[in-house]
């Protein structure tokens, strides 16, 4: 079945959902993205963009974009929380290794992304229908019918409920902080950090600004209260090397989350409904290739509608 003028719902407008978009243009299909917030826009600090996404975005024609907006890191090192190097590498790719903001990243995608954009649609219910279509219903009580529907809503995926329902996410006993502080510390500088149950990173995601993270096992979300969320960190690491203490100190706003993945699951597709990005996969950053495999991700379902088309035995 050809995809031309087939309509696409895509549950989701996070960097998996705008990518696919971005990847389905001049394809002939009609993508309509929904999401359940009041806007469009992307919360988060540091994001990792390998080669191997990039050349994502080289394909579609937006790399000097995202290269414009992002933090080259040329030198990467592994170190004890007393400065000791454990280990260090100089990536040396056809494409740069960049990180960059979250929100300057999404809003690159948005500005490219070929789609009709809806928000405060709040999806609640999805299933298939009659002639391989699927149809959803929405929190605000619209009912939409398409050609297929694409899940790329997170790790907590009200679509994966429908295709896997494998219950909740899996806490892995830490939670994370993260922040962006300017800093003219070292440009290209990229860092890991090891401490007894903590770590910290250090990524370059603009000349002058870095974004870091800090990890700690403890309890699920646990309330940073009455300490304050910057004096614990502070009591945690501002004994680690430089210039941990000081990024941490010139922070104005730091994040908090706990880090929770899934079990590995096959069967990600049922009829004309599929998941894509952490509603199929979600890890934990250890490695920093969440959000490429999302982007990666969008780029393989796209070739794969443009090559097959849309039909449940596709």
């Amino acid at each position: 079945m050809n995809s031309n003028s087939k309509s696409i719902a895509i549950i989701g407008g996070g960097i998996a959902g705008l990518t696919l978009a971005i990847c389905l243009k001049d394809s002939g299909c009609n993508c309509h993205i929904f999401e359940k917030n009041a806007e469009f826009s992307e919360v988060g600090a540091a994001i990792s963009i390998f080669p191997n996404a990039l050349r994502v975005f080289k394909k579609v024609g937006i790399i000097d974009d995202i290269l414009a907006q992002a933090g080259e890191m040329s030198k990467v090192f592994l170190k004890r929380s007393d400065g000791v190097i454990l280990a260090k590498s100089e990536p040396v790719y056809d494409l740069p290794q960049i990180c960059m903001h979250r929100a300057d990243l999404h809003s690159i995608l948005l500005k490219y992304a070929d789609a009709n954009l809806y928000t405060d649609h709040e999806r609640v219910d999805v299933k298939s229908v009659d002639n391989n279509k699927a149809r959803i219903t929405f929190s605000n009580g619209e009912s939409k019918t398409f050609d297929a529907v694409i899940g790329a809503d997170g790790i907590h995926s009200k679509v994966r409920e429908y295709i896997i329902n494998d219950g909740a996410p899996v806490f892995r006993g830490y939670n994370i902080w993260r922040g962006i502080v300017e800093s003219d510390f070292d440009s290209g500088y990229g860092s890991e950090t090891y401490g007894n149950g903590q770590r910290v990173g250090i990524v370059p995601v603009r000349p002058g600004v870095y974004g870091w993270w800090a990890t700690c096992n403890e309890e699920f979300l646990q309330n940073d209260e009455p300490e304050g969320t910057k004096p614990k960190l502070q009591r945690l690491f501002g004994d680690w090397h430089h210039p941990i203490p000081e990024l941490i100190e010139n922070t104005e706003t730091i994040l908090k989350n706990s880090l929770s993945d899934r079990e590995p699951k096959r069967g990600w597709t049922k009829n004309t409904i599929t998941l894509l990005g952490d509603a199929a996969h979600p890890t934990t950053p250890n490695l920093g290739q969440g959000g490429c495999m999302a982007i990666e991700g969008a780029y393989i379902l796209s070739e794969c509608i443009k090559k097959y088309g849309i039909n449940e035995d596709s």
